[in-house]
């Protein structure tokens, strides 16, 4: 013969599930927020370290340009030995008084 469970028995049956539900529900929550606060957490570290690159990057970008605009100013140019060196140009006319005047 089935003999129905007390009401006091499924009372304890549906408490102890219950704790053991909200337990699991709350360990894995904590779980999730650990996950997500130290995903962010590197986010922001390796994120600081791209801004670090980035200036040291700017540094050595504005050291170079200033470099290229010292080699490549009028001046050191006209000092260099090559450019002493070069012949001077010859001046040419390719008109002349005789080609202008009138006949």
């Amino acid at each position: 013969m089935y003999q129905k469970p007390t009401l006091q028995a499924e009372a304890k049956k549906a408490a102890r599930m219950l704790i053991i539900t909200l337990s699991s529900m709350i360990i894995v929550l904590v779980g999730i927020f650990f996950m997500v606060t130290n995903d962010s957490a590197q986010k922001g570290y390796a994120l600081e370290q791209e801004k670090l690159k980035n200036e040291i990057l700017k540094t050595e970008n504005s050291g170079l340009n200033t470099k290229i605009t010292d080699s490549s100013a009028f001046t050191k140019i006209t000092e260099e030995e090559k450019t002493k060196e070069m012949q001077n140009p010859e001046i040419k006319q390719y008109v002349t008084k005789k080609d202008n005047e009138v006949k």
